[in-house]
């Protein structure tokens, strides 16, 4: 069995997705009864929980088809998506989860080579249009707004 890509990727995410975990034990939480909305650890575990079994699916259908070896070089976009989801982590507060994912949703795909622009735009105008509904309305989250606070959001 050769060391795959996705194996050692995997592993990693894994492993950060545990540290994590670990670290939403130390936050603060209110008493269940006085708590608006989800509690302050729940939706961080419930994403980590999801990550981590995406990934021991990847790892599984990576070690059934016998998945690439190391080895070369990653493409530019690799060091390009960490540093648009670096500065993303950095605007939250300042432009707000909807114009954030917005960029997001709009800058990736087409760094990634997505041609078909209609479709990224549609991407881009309806992930954040999701997640508002998903966090803010459904789970009564309070998410950043940035300057979409003026409209009443």
């Amino acid at each position: 069995m050769k060391l795959s890509r996705d194996l050692v990727a995997g592993g990693l995410i894994l492993v950060l997705s545990a540290i994590l975990w670990w670290v939403t034990t130390t936050f603060d939480s209110d008493p269940l009864g006085m708590a608006q909305g989800m509690p302050a650890t729940h939706m961080p575990r419930l994403i980590l929980g999801v990550i981590a079994v995406l990934t021991v699916i990847m790892i599984l259908q990576s070690l059934a088809k016998e998945g690439d070896a190391l080895g070369g070089v990653p493409p530019w976009q690799m060091p390009a998506t960490a540093a648009v989801l670096g500065l993303a982590a950095i605007l939250f507060p300042v432009l707000g989860v909807p114009l954030v994912f917005f960029c997001i949703c709009l800058v990736l795909p087409v760094m990634w080579g997505a041609r078909n622009y209609g479709a990224v735009v549609a991407f881009a105008v309806g992930v954040p249009v999701a997640i508002y509904v998903v966090f803010k309305m459904l789970l009564g989250l309070r998410l950043p707004m940035g300057p979409l606070t003026a409209l009443g959001l």
